[in-house]
């Protein structure tokens, strides 16, 4: 039941990450801050929320079922890693207005966002060897 449970809570953090602010930022052409739902790492924000209805929804699905929860954590954990890494925040910013600003004209401000990020794929990454280990051990456990 406590298992249960925490997948329930991880797959709903990671459902949040769409609508928590990854930052705020100020441009030229836009003087007041923005950020909130439609923030600039919102492509971040969809492989997340993707990966927690998957998690969510583990328990039902054949097909998750037989690739395995360990594999599914781990996967959730390297996508969210790859996520944040390839979306580079000004191309989201731009592609979000319809602008074209330079490195120089956006000032970020959005660590806490990205370190949120970095922790929760790590716990993804984390739970999954912890839950692969696990199921090693059972095994050998078994046969002796």
């Amino acid at each position: 039941m406590l298992f249960r449970f925490l997948l329930w809570f991880y797959g709903l953090v990671l459902i949040a990450v769409l609508f928590v602010p990854f930052g705020v930022y100020h441009s030229l052409a836009e003087p007041y801050v923005s950020g909130a739902l439609f923030g600039f790492l919102l492509p971040v924000g969809y492989v997340a929320a993707a990966s927690g209805v998957l998690l969510i929804l583990y328990p039902r699905l054949t097909l998750l079922k037989k690739l395995g929860l360990g594999y599914l954590l781990i996967l959730i954990g390297l996508l969210m890693l790859v996520s944040l890494s390839v979306f580079p925040d000004e191309l989201s910013i731009n592609l979000l207005h319809g602008t074209n600003f330079g490195h120089g004209w956006v000032d970020i401000d959005y660590s806490k966002g990205n370190e949120a990020v970095l922790i929760l794929s790590f716990i993804g990454i984390g739970a999954g060897f912890a839950v692969k280990i696990k199921q090693i051990l059972a095994r050998q456990a078994q046969k002796a």
